[in-house]
């Protein structure tokens, strides 16, 4: 009885751990691995997405005699182009890039690498940078290897090409993404110097009024020559399927013909092969490949659309002053003194200078090569239209706030 009692009265003694569950540890993602299988999935899902519609356009074609495999191959040039690779052709070179299917590899590339730095839980700057390496580099050399499984006979992808083009597409992709893993988005944006962050939201907006008027611009051009189009279709005598991906090839260079039309807008133009010309004085061409979306040419000196294209970069201009004076915490140009001016002019030309950077950005990437023969220099000379852009913006800016300035 007593060895009962001094039994029921001991304190117990320490609990025996838990079993591990069965099976290997789970070890946490490394930021390499992740960026590599990040660069993989973005890589296999667009390369995925282009053969689709490539394979049902070669589908639905009765009349094409081209074999399964060409299909295929002509399904991985396809997604090269988008990533700006040089193709080589008999004669010359294509590598004129349909900007809203780059859109694509963007958006693949930077949501896979968002999801993968929250999976390895980046943090800092040096998770960043290692993140962004290691999706930039695994995917360069993944479109590497789709250039030299692309290669036919008669077209052949630069392999050069195809990894600068696609590690520009992935650092940008990767590094906005990376930056957004990591949760201080906010934390950097106000770390940036306050004229920069007063200078973005009006530059942002005078850049979507450029674009915008520049699309606007190339569908009433459209419009007005349907004639020639609907000629150009007929000419070419696609069939049913090739009707399809005739008019899917239109819309997915319509942001192209965006930018030659913002080209246009401000001065400079674009060129649609070598000795040509198309500007707000006129255009001076000779032959264009039949392609509908070409219809929308102007012909002849004096075009009327000319006219109203030089209001365009003073409408941005303008809007990027009206923006700088609602943003919040901004002062009223009414409010400043004369000593003012000065502060109008700089903050009028780190806005130009932000729009001729972008317009220039983009003016390098809708430009390239056609075809053979002179049809080598296609698109607009970035070297051209970017000091343009930043001139007449800015000086439209500085105008208003001055206007805006001497009226209060």
């Amino acid at each position: 009885m007593g060895a009962m009692t001094e039994l029921l009265s001991r304190p117990p003694g320490p609990r025996a751990p838990r079993r591990p569950p069965a099976g290997p540890p789970v070890r946490p993602v490394t930021v390499t691995v992740a960026g590599a299988m990040a660069a993989l999935q973005a890589a296999g899902l667009g390369v995925l997405a282009v053969m689709v519609v490539v394979l049902v356009g070669w589908a639905t074609a009765a009349d094409s005699e081209a074999s399964a495999a060409t299909a295929v191959t002509g399904g991985l040039q396809v997604w090269l182009v988008s990533h700006h690779t040089r193709l080589v052709v008999p004669g010359g070179g294509f590598s004129l890039t349909p900007l809203a299917l780059t859109a694509l590899p963007l958006l693949l590339v930077h949501s896979a690498t968002l999801r993968a730095g929250r999976l390895a839980a980046v943090t800092g700057r040096r998770g960043v940078v290692a993140l962004t390496s290691a999706v930039t580099s695994t995917y360069a050399v993944l479109a590497t290897v789709v250039a030299l499984l692309a290669r036919t006979d008669s077209v052949q992808p630069v392999p050069a090409s195809a990894f600068s083009g696609a590690a520009a597409l992935a650092a940008v992709a990767a590094g906005s993404a990376a930056v957004r893993a990591t949760g201080r988005w906010p934390v950097l944006w106000h770390r940036l110097p306050e004229a920069l962050r007063s200078a973005l939201p009006p530059a942002a907006g005078a850049l979507c009024v450029l674009l915008g008027s520049g699309a606007l611009l190339v569908g009433v051009m459209l419009a007005g020559r349907r004639g020639q189009g609907v000629a150009l279709v007929e000419g070419l005598a696609p069939g049913a399927g090739g009707a399809v991906l005739l008019l899917l090839g239109c819309l997915l260079y319509v942001p192209t013909a965006a930018v030659w039309g913002t080209a246009f807008a401000v001065g400079p133009g674009f060129a649609v092969g070598e000795g040509t010309s198309v500007t707000v004085a006129g255009a001076d061409l000779g032959s264009v490949p039949s392609f509908p979306l070409l219809a929308a040419l102007p012909a002849g000196q004096g075009a009327g659309a000319g006219v109203l294209a030089l209001v365009v970069p003073v409408l941005a201009g303008v809007l990027a002053a009206l923006l700088l004076r609602r943003a919040p915490g901004a002062r009223d140009p009414a409010a400043l003194g004369p000593r003012s001016i000065r502060q109008v002019l700089e903050t009028a030309g780190l806005v130009g200078v932000l729009v001729g950077l972008a317009t220039g950005a983009l003016a390098v990437a809708s430009a390239g090569s056609a075809g053979p023969g002179r049809m080598a220099d296609v698109g607009p000379d970035w070297w051209a239209v970017a000091p343009a852009t930043a001139l007449e913006v800015a000086a439209a800016m500085a105008v208003t706030l001055l206007v805006l300035q001497r009226r209060g």
